[in-house]
């Protein structure tokens, strides 16, 4: 009689530390971590952004599923870890669109020079039917697409001399993204483009192997490119988008409601970016200017579009056709 009450005892107090969280953690249910990575430093917008995802998906989760953020290249460059996403050896990851266009060409109408007229023109595109499109291209390369953070509008930066006309970036080094259209546009301009990754970038700009450089002014200041450029030239020239990928098969295993919380974090942690990124950039250019860059924030588009959006447009529509580029056009008034 006795043992029996016993083992009645032992039943109840294990119930109730099951109940608790009293057990040992070897005893209750582990969490699934996800391994983030991507080449921002811990001060850009886009850390801030993951961060902001991986506290979403574990409380909406209620701890079943953790993001584990690995910022400015830990795990590699843009490159190599698309690879491993691909792959499964990393569980996410972001950047910017450009790195995607070697699997489905498509994505590079997002990069074209001049393509949007605003930021609610490049939300539109990018919360709609274009960007859907988009993001189902890459499935049939092993990525799922989550949802889309930003790099931004991209303005150019030099050492020696402001940019207020087309004449003064003839004869520069100038690291761009790999991507056919800006490469196109500035070797257009009379440049000398040098695509490199962003965390070789700093160290080229201090030595002079490129003399200039264009990222959003975020980037710029987060990554101090300041104490290597003199003068900044608020160009907004173009867009550059970033997706956020995790591995497909990797996604597919997931519960649906532990999809959905990741889909929906994903994409309010961009929502979260981008009002950052409006709220911020006035503060980060007076930094700037504090920090000793010349900015010129009157800048005349029309002489540089003249010379580059016509023929970037046309490269594209050959290669790819015109659908993308015609439905993003309609949305301008958007």
């Amino acid at each position: 009689m006795q043992r029996r009450q016993f083992c009645q005892s032992a039943v109840q107090l294990s119930a109730v530390a099951a109940t608790t969280g009293l057990l040992p953690p070897l005893a209750r249910a582990q969490a699934t971590v996800l391994r983030l990575a991507h080449a921002g430093p811990e001060t850009s917008s886009q850390h801030l952004a993951a961060l902001e995802l991986a506290k979403a998906v574990k409380e909406q989760s209620k701890g079943r599923l953790e993001v584990k953020v690995f910022p400015n290249g830990q795990l590699g460059n843009d490159g190599t870890v698309i690879g491993a996403v691909r792959g499964g050896s990393i569980d996410m990851m972001m950047a910017g669109s450009v790195n995607f266009a070697g699997l489905t060409p498509a994505i590079g109408v997002l990069d074209l020079p001049f393509l949007f007229n605003g930021g609610r023109h490049a939300y539109a595109t990018l919360d709609g039917a274009v960007g859907a499109q988009l993001m189902t291209g890459l499935e049939a390369h092993g990525l799922k697409g989550l949802g889309w953070f930003e790099v931004g509008f991209r303005c150019i930066t030099t050492k020696n001399r402001a940019v207020r006309a087309p004449d003064d970036v003839k004869g520069l080094k100038i690291r761009t993204t790999p991507n056919p259209s800006h490469i196109q546009a500035f070797k257009l301009l009379g440049c000398n483009p040098v695509p490199m990754p962003l965390g070789e970038l700093y160290q080229a700009l201090e030595t002079g192997a490129v003399d200039a450089q264009e990222h959003p002014v975020a980037i710029t200041w987060s990554a101090k490119f300041y104490e290597v450029q003199k003068h900044l030239t608020m160009s907004r020239h173009a867009y550059t988008a970033m997706p956020v990928v995790m591995t497909k098969g990797r996604f597919d295993g997931l519960p649906p409601d532990l999809q959905a919380i990741v889909v929906e974090a994903a994409r309010a942690a961009g929502r979260f970016q981008r009002d950052m990124n409006a709220r911020d950039e006035a503060r980060i250019v007076a930094d700037l200017k504090a920090k000793g860059m010349q900015v010129l924030e009157t800048f005349d588009a029309e002489p540089f579009r003249k010379l580059v959006g016509a023929e970037t447009r046309r490269s594209f529509i050959e290669k790819n056709g015109d659908a993308l580029l015609s439905a993003i056009d309609a949305l301008r008034s958007a």
